[in-house]
């Protein structure tokens, strides 16, 4: 929900510091990606790091030319929180109260710097390992979701979400080491497809294959979903689209020896592939042409 906002001041030169806890899992590991992912290493984001200590404060610093303004009260970072739910909480500024908000700055600054950690791509992942979904979570969600209207429960289900976000991350950060291939495993429900559509969402030309026509055709709502477009065909049966941007095709029909030729596909024609065979789903962007053939026939 702010995610825009945090862009915005971030485009101005301001400088963000977030420090959020480790506590009994709250602070779920598909946010800090949605931070790293979205805005990179412009946050200067961390851990609380105190194990002797329980971290619950919740307060907005903002510093302007000539003042300083502080929130302090009830008001996590969540849905509900941020619109209608029940929270209470005091604003006063610099020019208000000095003295205390020098003292709550103070203490921020001396958290923030001396009982800390950053929170990089190995403290990310480490996180991410040990994370168990707490009970309170499901409270949470529960009322995050009644303040969602019709409209908006539709526009999510077509935004990556939860481990969706954390995958896209690793992808991500997989493919600027340099990697061409990837292997996601994830279970039943998180959504692979979505995922593969997520994340080849910046590639021109796709081919997403799986063995089922059933598994395409929904592979292809999907994708339509997202891409907002009708420019996807299909391979398989009597059916051989060969000159559309999305191509959805049958390992049984594109695996055959006559159609692995250049007079169907021509070698660069797909920028990413999709395969899927329900356990698992690789996504690459090829590096060369070639492989293309090889993967076809996984």
């Amino acid at each position: 929900m702010i995610l825009k906002d945090l862009k915005a001041a971030l485009d101005r030169g301001v400088q963000v510091r977030i420090l959020t806890g480790n506590y009994l899992g709250i602070t779920q590991p598909s946010a800090l990606c949605l931070i790293k992912k979205e805005l990179g290493n412009r946050v200067d984001l961390r851990f609380y790091n105190d194990k002797d200590r329980s971290f619950h404060p919740k307060s907005y610093i903002f510093h302007y030319e000539n003042v300083g303004e502080i929130y302090i009260g009830s008001s996590n970072i969540s849905r509900s929180a941020l619109t209608s739910g029940i929270e209470w909480n005091y604003r006063f500024s610099s020019l208000d109260d000095k003295k205390n908000f020098n003292l709550f700055y103070d203490t921020f600054v001396e958290l923030f710097e001396n009982h800390s950690i950053v929170i990089d791509d190995d403290e990310l992942i480490r996180y991410s390992k040990n994370w168990h979904k707490p009970a309170v979570s499901k409270d949470l969600a529960k009322y995050d979701n009644l303040e969602d209207d019709v409209h908006t429960k539709v526009e999510s289900l077509f935004q990556p979400r939860g481990a969706q976000i954390e995958a896209l991350y690793a992808l991500e950060d997989s493919r600027s080491e340099g990697a061409t291939k990837g292997l996601v495993q994830a279970a039943t429900g998180v959504g692979k497809t979505y995922l593969a559509v997520f994340d080849s969402a910046k590639y021109e030309r796709v081919l997403f294959v799986a063995h089922r026509e059933e598994i395409l055709k929904q592979a292809a709502i999907s994708f339509k979903n997202v891409r907002h477009s009708d420019d996807y065909g299909f391979f398989y049966g009597k059916r051989k689209d060969t000159d559309k941007a999305v191509i959805f095709a049958s390992v049984a029909t594109l695996g055959r020896k006559e159609y692995l030729t250049e007079d169907v596909f021509v070698p660069d024609y797909f920028d990413y592939v999709v395969i899927d065979d329900e356990r698992v789903i690789i996504r690459t962007k090829l590096e060369k042409p070639s492989k293309i053939k090889g993967l076809a026939l996984i």
